[in-house]
């Protein structure tokens, strides 16, 4: 064994372990952790000795709710981020340049309202600020949260969406005074478009992994939870995210191409309207649950289920009313209150019976209260360690009743940062800044994971860890409400936690002895009781996935 021993020297553990600086592996293991006095035996001539140069090493981290194709994906169409169009002259610019080189359809990203002031109402964008562009194909852009999408007039036309078309359940076509679409869709509306669209190829698919690949090994990240991939996903983002992603991650783990571990979440019925019938008949027609091996590279576990939408289209169910003097709604099935309810009890109770861990996308607190209702009378499904994703408004003594029911939390600091209070105006001051209350969450025993929810925001952990952290916004930096975590809760938040979500925290997600050999030798040694932003800039020297280095050098 000692000829495949690696021994890795003058590494900083910290903020995990403050005594050792020295660990080894072989094969696919970590198999030793200590001083480098105590691993010196292990050295023979034919070891290979690397020295960290006191940088520090960390687990590799496991990005908890990041959709790794879509990441991917969206990198062939336009972005149109304010970071790359300041205003509309130059997201004109930018289509024109995407269509010259892709005929065809024209697909976009990143837009973020309010940014931009349109034509419709309340000032949201419209296909009439899309005409300048002189682009004579369909148009379909998508916000940077994948909920809402900006389209032509060719688009709606292509979609067949006039002032008759009704709205699907759980999605809105936004409409003039006149009742005419004005080419802003959302939540579910967004699949009216999306399944009239050309569909990608395998190939295309496959390209659109590898560039998510790597980015992600780039940055640290040696395992993600994709989450919503199957027949749902026609109304996230551009509509593409099918099974056959599945089956291309297989593939590429086969050939030995993948270097990332993945933890597929199926998705049916989509942002809205999503019925009982729709989870059993999609889930029987898949078949039983994976099971999760040790060292697994993709496994399909979990189900994925939209429960209400996003406080900016007004979706979220809330205790507080919006401005419009409207709470939201559950966004699943039924006719009313109750039916929606009982639907969000029917799939959580056939999920569990049937083995599958559930992740609930709830972001408004009586979604939320819902939720914790349904697992509290399903208590057998405490094992599958279902969670909630996102979890933005909770009612402080609902954090008490997750903990005992077993749910957990997975939530993106970095999308809080971003947004700021750009609900305040809907749903007012209070309600806005009691958003994400980490502190609360850790204190309340609550199973506790940190993602990015990319490409919502970037997949880069040091902004999710900073994020945690420090608890200013992009455009109000100094903002506090005590509610950060410490360095160390919020590096085991993007860990050994996020491991846990998914089942596998007993051999990975830390370096000690029995773990797979996952981690990251960074460029520098961090100073994690300093300024968290100064984590931001250490980058990975070298990234290595059951022992194999994926990623730079050492």
């Amino acid at each position: 064994m000692s000829a495949e021993i690696k021994v890795f020297k003058n590494a900083s553990l910290k903020p995990f372990d403050h005594h050792s600086d020295a660990f080894a592996i072989s094969g696919q293991d970590i198999v030793a952790v200590g001083s480098w006095s105590e691993l010196q035996n292990l050295v023979t001539s034919q070891t290979q000795v690397i020295d960290c140069e006191g940088a520090t090493v960390i687990p590799g981290i496991e990005d908890s709710h990041l959709h790794g194709y879509m990441l991917g994906r969206q990198l062939s169409g336009a972005n149109i981020s304010p970071e790359h169009c300041a205003d509309l002259a130059a997201i004109h610019r930018k289509l024109r340049e995407h269509a010259s080189l892709n005929p065809g359809w024209v697909r976009g990203f990143g837009w973020v309202g309010g940014v931009i002031e349109g034509t419709g109402p309340k000032s949201t964008l419209t296909h009439k600020e899309l005409e300048d562009a002189q682009i004579n194909e369909p148009i379909i852009l998508t916000d940077f949260s994948g909920h809402q999408a900006w389209c032509n007039k060719k688009a709606l036309d292509a979609a067949g969406i006039t002032a008759n078309t009704q709205d699907p359940a759980g999605g809105q076509i936004v409409r003039n005074s006149l009742g005419e679409p004005t080419g802003l869709l959302l939540e579910s509306a967004v699949k009216l478009v999306t399944q009239v669209m050309p569909r990608p190829t395998r190939s295309e698919i496959t390209n659109a992994v590898i560039r998510a690949r790597d980015i992600l090994l780039a940055n640290g990240i040696t395992s993600f939870t994709d989450p919503g991939l199957g027949p749902g996903a026609a109304s996230l983002d551009d509509g593409t995210a099918s099974l056959e992603v599945v089956d291309v991650y297989k593939q590429l783990a086969k050939d030995d191409e993948l270097n990332l571990r993945i933890e597929v979440m199926l998705l049916y019925g989509g942002l809205g309207g999503t019925s009982i019938a729709d989870v059993k008949t999609g889930l029987e027609e898949f078949g039983p649950p994976e099971i999760r091996s040790r060292g697994y590279q993709v496994t399909v576990s979990q189900l994925k289920v939209f429960a209400d939408g996003i406080p900016r289209s007004r979706t979220s169910w809330m205790s507080q009313p919006y401005d419009t003097h409207t709470h939201g709604s559950l966004t699943l099935a039924g006719s009313n209150e109750k039916e929606q309810v009982e639907t969000l009890h029917s799939i959580y109770r056939y999920a569990t019976t049937n083995g599958w861990q559930i992740g609930i996308h709830a972001t408004g607190d009586e979604t939320i209260s819902a939720i914790t209702d349904a697992a509290e009378q399903n208590s057998a499904g405490i094992k599958f360690r279902n969670y909630v994703i996102h979890a933005d408004f909770i009612k402080p003594a609902d954090m008490a009743r997750m903990a005992s029911a077993g749910l957990g939390i997975n939530t993106q600091p970095g999308i809080r940062r971003m947004v700021g209070r750009a609900v305040e105006p809907m749903l007012g001051q209070e309600s806005t800044l009691r958003r994400e209350r980490l502190r609360d969450m850790q204190s309340a025993g609550v199973s506790l994971a940190l993602s990015s929810d990319a490409p919502v925001t970037p997949a880069d952990w040091r902004v999710i860890f900073a994020s945690a952290v420090d608890r200013g916004f992009i455009n109000e930096p100094d903002f506090d409400d005590g509610q950060g975590l410490t360095a160390l809760e919020a590096m085991h938040a993007l860990t050994i936690t996020a491991a846990y979500q998914s089942h596998s925290e007993q051999w990975r997600g830390s370096i000690e002895p029995g773990k797979v050999a996952d981690f990251v030798v960074l460029d520098r040694l961090v100073d994690w009781d300093g300024d968290p932003w100064q984590v931001t800039k250490a980058k990975p020297r070298a990234v290595f996935v059951g022992g194999k280095l994926v990623h730079g050098g050492v």
